[in-house]
């Protein structure tokens, strides 16, 4: 049984009747059914009896503005894409109607391609957000593993969460390792909360973050006086540790000398405060993650050997993101409803064709990646669920968005306008036409044109240039003049001609 094809539906509200009249040919070309409005008011009543698809609303109507419209309008139907069109464009106005749930803003007067083009993206985003209704959603996240924050169900993470659970109850060493943005710390504290020592401290220390000259003071404290700014004694991370579980991530990138001191701490369970010969024993777990090459720095002399088998009595490796692709779902949900928590709102879904393109992507920053990713995309998605268009375009244009719906080659064409000849309107909305919309396909508007009464091809289509090219150049003529490949003395000439000034 095949499914009938549907119509999209576009809505257009603008007081303009012959702006209205020339968007409706041109968007009736692609095969819309094009609705009119000539107000906000009448617009709302339009919206919740046909529910179209995209809606392009004039910002600047009598009566009720653009603006209230589209606030209106994000009620009546949420799912909606609305363009806000306006002449008259301020920063303040593009934030709020982006604010406000816009889909898009475009200033007038605008080219033909720019609106069709958006109008099509809009129609597509309507589609994907319509499909993904009734289509299942990525798999549910449980809420014991929002609060535990480690997420996967592959073959490979489920090793990784078997050999915690074998060492946790312990209090062997571990070496964590993978690569930047695998989530190691989030292992180290699960090992940590699966431990004996759940109740005691933990204490997580970056040591690529502390400079070399203060790493020993915050690991092992200082005395009053021991080095210039030494203004106090100070308890270092071991001994306010003692009892509980310290992680070092980043140890690879620790000084040789602070290594020597690392090691005294692991094999006699001792650290002495910098300016102090005291010997203070502590009685420390420790976890430690790199995302360097141990083994070589050991070669390199750059690492401790000693230090290195000491810290290397159990090692868990994190693969990639890119070898546990299975696992990406997964974390979309988790990051969404860890948002959702946090900012105390609905969870926001994904549509299947924006997670199938993610699902492409490579995750060169793994996880870490993937969590800014979804947290920017909930941010920019207008509606319930983050669509293609809420994703980095340059992530889309990199993987290649998933096949669509081939598009007929009578769509793809530029229009031709063929339906009703200009002649049958008033040179007002030949004028219109030219003006709002570009001049494209040149051969269809000459032909048109030429055979309306009373209307100079030549006059009309100069006066729409020179008027398009002044609003480009803010009004200044002498960039004007230079855009129309004219001298200024003979754009003043053509203004006053046309009634310009």
């Amino acid at each position: 049984m095949t499914t009938a094809k549907i119509t999209p539906k576009v809505l257009v509200i603008d007081d303009d009747n012959d702006l209205r009249y020339s968007l409706k040919r041109v968007l009736s070309g692609r095969q819309y059914e094009v609705l009119e409005a000539a107000s906000g008011e009448e617009g709302l009543i339009m919206a919740e009896k046909h529910c179209p698809h995209v809606i392009l609303l004039d910002n600047r109507m009598g009566g009720m503005s653009g603006m209230e419209a589209l606030q209106h309008l994000r009620g009546i139907n949420p799912n909606a894409m609305i363009i806000l069109m306006t002449a008259y464009g301020t920063t303040q106005t593009t934030i709020e109607a982006m604010k406000f749930g816009a889909f898009d803003y475009i200033m007038k007067p605008f080219d033909l391609k720019k609106i069709l083009s958006l109008t099509e993206s809009a129609i597509a985003a309507s589609s994907d957000l319509d499909k993904a209704g009734k289509e299942e959603s990525v798999p549910a996240v449980s809420k014991e593993d929002i609060e535990g924050g480690i997420i996967g169900s592959s073959s490979a993470m489920q090793e990784v969460f078997k050999m915690i659970g074998q060492v946790a109850a312990s209090d062997v060493t571990v070496m964590i390792t993978g690569e930047s943005g695998t989530g190691k710390e989030l292992i180290a504290r699960a090992i940590y909360q699966n431990s004996l020592r759940a109740q005691k401290p933990y204490i997580a220390v970056n040591c690529a973050a502390i400079p070399e000259n203060l790493i020993e003071s915050e690991l092992f404290g200082h005395e009053k006086g021991s080095f210039t700014g030494a203004t106090n004694q100070r308890i270092g991370k071991f001994e306010l540790c003692d009892g509980g579980t310290i992680f070092l991530d980043e140890i690879g990138d620790m000084a040789l000398t602070t290594q020597t001191k690392i090691l005294r701490a692991l094999q006699e369970g001792e650290i002495q405060r910098v300016g102090s010969s005291e010997t203070i024993k502590v009685n420390v777990r420790m976890l430690a993650a790199t995302n360097k090459p141990l083994e070589e720095m050991v070669k390199e002399k750059t690492f401790r050997e000693d230090l290195y088998y000491r810290l290397n009595v159990v090692r868990i490796q994190l693969p990639p993101l890119r070898e546990r692709k299975e696992d990406v779902s997964q974390l979309i949900d988790f990051v969404l409803k860890r948002l959702a928590r946090d900012s105390k709102t609905e969870a926001k879904l994904i549509s299947p064709e924006a997670l199938a393109l993610l699902n492409k992507h490579d995750w060169p920053g793994n996880v870490r990646e993937l969590e800014n990713l979804i947290y920017r995309s909930a941010v920019i998605a207008q509606g319930e669920m983050i669509l293609i268009k809420d994703l980095p375009q340059e992530l889309v244009r990199a993987v290649g968005s998933p096949p669509g719906p081939k598009v007929p080659k009578s769509q793809s064409e530029p229009v031709a306008l063929e339906e009703e000849p200009l002649h049958a309107v008033a040179p007002a909305a030949a004028e219109t036409l030219l003006g709002h919309l570009a001049i494209d396909p040149y051969d269809a508007v000459y032909a048109d044109l030429r055979e309306a009464h009373g209307i100079n091809i030549l006059e009309h289509a100069e006066r729409a240039l020179i008027a398009r090219a002044l609003q480009d150049a803010g009004g200044k003529q002498v960039k004007a003049a230079e855009i129309l490949g004219m001298t200024r003395a003979t754009l003043r000439k053509r203004m006053d001609q046309y009634d310009l000034g």
